[in-house]
């Protein structure tokens, strides 16, 4: 004896793409079961999805220390002035970071038993 199935499926339409916030209701596979025969069908469908989120920050500290030192001499001269200058400047920075990451995974599945009379 021959069954005879007929099975129509329906094209998949995700809205609110672009808005964030709070997570909202989504089809994620929709089909239309008919059942031409004039016995009873039974269909097992199963779906599963996995997400991981990733945060990732780094913290940086750090501090810079500076030492200026000069020394001006001014000679007056008749008809002539001598200058002389020289200077020392020393900077010192210390920096420190520290980085961390967060990972988290969500897996869930649902699974659904159908019978079309």
């Amino acid at each position: 004896m021959f069954i005879k199935n007929r099975v129509r499926h329906e094209p998949v339409i995700y809205t609110d793409l672009e808005t964030p916030g709070a997570p909202k209701n989504h089809i994620l596979f929709r089909s239309t079961f008919l059942n031409d025969t004039n016995r009873e069908q039974e269909y097992n469908l199963k779906a599963e999805r996995r997400t991981v989120s990733t945060c990732s920050f780094s913290i940086f500290e750090g501090y810079t220390t500076e030492q200026c030192t000069s020394l001006e001499l001014e000679v007056p001269l008749p008809k002539c002035v001598l200058e002389a200058s020289t200077g020392f400047r020393r900077e010192y920075t210390l920096e420190q970071s520290r980085d961390k990451q967060v990972e988290e995974e969500l897996t869930w599945s649902v699974e659904s038993n159908i019978k079309v009379s």
